[in-house]
């Protein structure tokens, strides 16, 4: 899911009296792709984040968890390597994992609900997951609004999480300046600023999904996912 670095508002903060006031973000199309994904119990799991550029040096000073998979490719987009990424990193941890809390054989095989995305679906990525004992069900086109549990029930109130945090510090900053606190002149909205917070945003965001499990279930739930594989 894209995630933008500056979310647009239908709101923005000004002095009273002010002849022009400019939508924030507006304009502003800089973007991170974060790869969610989590079980049927409810269970949020470690994202991908993958941000745009060439080399390591185009992520966040921050110091991530270390079960996240954070990566990089030159237009922020998923492909065939950042999928297989994930795969290795997220989800055969684990499926491995579950397997030996429900003392299964590791070869009992997993069934995973992949969007039918290309990068996900190439010959390569389809033997490995076969390989790891993984069934996959692709989500029809145009069907994720229905069928997509991440989609139904976690992509917009995670959107709307990091908006709200985003507008908390924004409007801090005009407050300052109106207040006296400091320099009245444009919020620096830099890439040097904006994309450490957003990453501790999305550790906060992490942490908030993990205690509210029932928003993940009800998304399987209103997809029938949920009813029709319930005995």
């Amino acid at each position: 899911s894209g995630i933008n670095y500056v979310p647009v508002s239908s709101w923005t903060m000004e002095e009273v009296g002010s002849k022009r006031v400019e939508i924030v973000g507006k304009d502003d199309k800089r973007q991170l792709t974060a790869v969610f994904g989590c079980s049927m119990s409810g269970n949020f799991r470690p994202p991908q984040l993958i941000y745009q550029g060439k080399t390591k040096r185009c992520l966040p000073q921050v110091q991530f968890p270390s079960d996240w998979n954070i990566t990089y490719t030159e237009n922020h987009w998923a492909n065939e390597n950042t999928s297989e990424q994930y795969i290795a990193n997220i989800l055969l941890p684990y499926l491995d994992q579950k397997r030996k809390d429900l003392k299964l054989s590791p070869h009992y095989r997993a069934l995973v609900l992949f969007d039918n995305f290309k990068g996900q679906c190439t010959e390569k990525l389809l033997k490995f997951l076969n390989l790891n004992n993984i069934n996959i069900v692709l989500i029809p086109p145009n069907c994720t609004d229905r069928l997509q549990p991440l989609d139904v029930s976690v992509n917009k109130p995670a959107k709307e999480f990091l908006r709200c945090k985003f507008h908390t510090w924004y409007a801090q900053n005009v407050c300052a300046q109106l207040e006296g606190k400091a320099a009245k002149e444009p919020t620096d909205l830099r890439l040097s600023i904006v994309k450490p917070l957003g990453a501790r945003w999305m550790m906060e965001l992490f942490d908030y999904f993990k205690t509210k499990p029932d928003i993940i279930r009800n998304g399987f739930k209103a997809t029938r996912i949920l009813e029709s594989t319930t005995v």
